[in-house]
């Protein structure tokens, strides 16, 4: 009798054991954030310059990266590559206005947080997103507003709705639009231009 109840108080313990056992080992779910990568190929940022008090002329930036990961967006754009169709107001801009031999970058970053979430093939939204905008040395705050637009379960396109306003008092850039004054007979320049983008990003394989 003695055996058999030996035997059967061993076989509770294997139960308990191989129980307790097999819920330590049962593994957590880890979610990985989802990352998307931008298409610079199909992706734009211009902006518009004021001369004469009423004459515009469009440029672009010609190289950008960037890449959303869980809720953070980030974008960089090189400002070597800024593009005006005229090769020597090219040559101009890099050396006097951004200075890119000192401030090689632009750097954008937002809290994406929420915005993505629900977001299905082929549905888009409105939003306002807080962004960081770093240029020539300086950080501000600005207010983006976005559309953004799921095509499909791999691209994503993120637009401006309304012309971001950047100052060039508020990045100490104003001293460079003089100096581009004076080399056009202190043609007069706008100190204020409005910023327009449109990136398309790709999900991350």
């Amino acid at each position: 009798m003695n055996f058999i109840k030996a035997i059967t108080v061993f076989a509770l313990m294997s139960i308990s054991v191989y129980g307790n056992a097999a819920t330590i080992e049962s593994p957590a779910t880890i979610e990985t954030p989802t990352t998307w990568t931008l298409d610079s190929a199909n992706s734009r940022v211009n902006f518009i310059s004021i001369k004469k008090g009423n004459i515009g002329e469009s440029h672009d930036f010609t190289d950008l990266t960037g890449v959303i990961a869980g809720n953070k967006a980030s974008v960089i754009i090189k400002p070597d590559s800024v593009e005006s169709r005229v090769p020597i107001r090219n040559e101009r801009m890099r050396e006097l206005l951004f200075e890119t031999g000192v401030y090689p970058t632009i750097e954008v970053s937002a809290d994406v947080a929420g915005q993505l979430d629900d977001l299905k093939s082929g549905d888009s939204l409105l939003s306002t997103v807080a962004a960081s905008v770093s240029m020539h040395g300086i950080t501000n705050k600005l207010d983006l507003e976005l559309r953004i637009s799921k095509l499909s379960s791999d691209v994503l396109i993120v637009s401006s709705t309304q012309p971001v306003i950047i100052r060039a008092a508020d990045y100490n850039m104003v001293d460079g639009i003089v100096k581009l004054s004076a080399l056009v007979n202190n043609l007069a320049i706008a100190e204020s231009v409005p910023v327009s983008f449109t990136l398309q990003f790709k999900l991350a394989k």
